[in-house]
């Protein structure tokens, strides 16, 4: 079997590849992560291999030594070198982190092309995937939570918010309420803006697609059920790893 990991900035997801077939294992959080964890979560699976899409450095140096205890295995990293998948139109392959990267082929092996995929993690992503199947273009900018802790953590007056149910902006009249609905909405209108602002700029419409920890909020106020994929990410490195080996 070979061990997927998705190491994000909150917390890391795990699955296994098996002869073509893809199974989501679970997830935890980063703070919490330790040999007896991994050990309880992955139980007595038989891990041949083992590779990984890290954002975090610091907690990839904790489960390379984990995974070398428990399996002692190497672990192989995702990088711009995997890929002959999709072209990528960009100024230089090793800026593209493997998190995007894995997030542009699985959308691109969904729809081919004339895509947008959304990624609702600490930042939020946009990436364009235009009509002859290249990867053209992204967007970054700050999470729905971590716009709400920068705010707390950048002024002096500005409480920190946690998710309370989300008002209409007209309705709010207190600080939390403002400041959760605004970043709320915030993060709809900055992620439809952008994505009108490639249709505009390239003249054609693209197809959606969602992912991400952080997309729940989302779903129903501008997520379709049937854009949302939850393991885009993890599905794109087996689509990787598969065209590799």
């Amino acid at each position: 079997m070979v061990l997927l990991v998705d190491i994000g900035n909150t917390a890391s997801k795990f699955a296994s590849l098996e002869r073509g077939k893809f199974s989501y294992l679970g997830r935890l959080y980063n703070f919490d992560i330790s040999e007896e964890k991994i050990s309880s979560l992955l139980g007595k699976l038989e891990v041949k291999e083992i590779y990984v899409s890290s954002v975090a450095p610091k907690i990839l140096f904790s489960l390379e030594n984990i995974f070398l205890n428990l399996y002692h295995l190497p672990t192989n990293k995702i990088d711009a070198s995997y890929n002959d998948f999709i072209t990528l139109n960009i100024d230089n392959k090793d800026e593209l982190g493997p998190d995007l990267l894995c997030d542009i082929v699985a959308g691109a092996n969904i729809y081919k092309s004339r895509v947008a995929i959304i990624d609702f993690g600490t930042a939020t992503k946009v990436l364009f995937i235009d009509k002859n199947g290249i990867f053209n273009s992204c967007a970054i900018f700050p999470g729905y939570k971590k716009s709400k802790e920068i705010l707390a953590n950048t002024t002096e007056l500005l409480p920190e918010v946690k998710q309370v149910p989300v008002k209409k902006i007209s309705e709010c009249h207190n600080t939390i309420d403002v400041i959760n609905s605004s970043t709320y909405y915030s993060q709809i209108d900055s992620i439809n803006g952008i994505i009108s602002r490639y249709e505009n700029e390239v003249g054609y419409k693209l197809n959606r697609v969602y992912t991400g920890g952080n997309a729940l909020p989302f779903i129903n106020s501008l997520i379709k059920k049937e854009e949302y994929d939850e393991f885009l990410l993890l599905k794109g490195m087996a689509l990787l790893i598969e065209r590799r080996n």
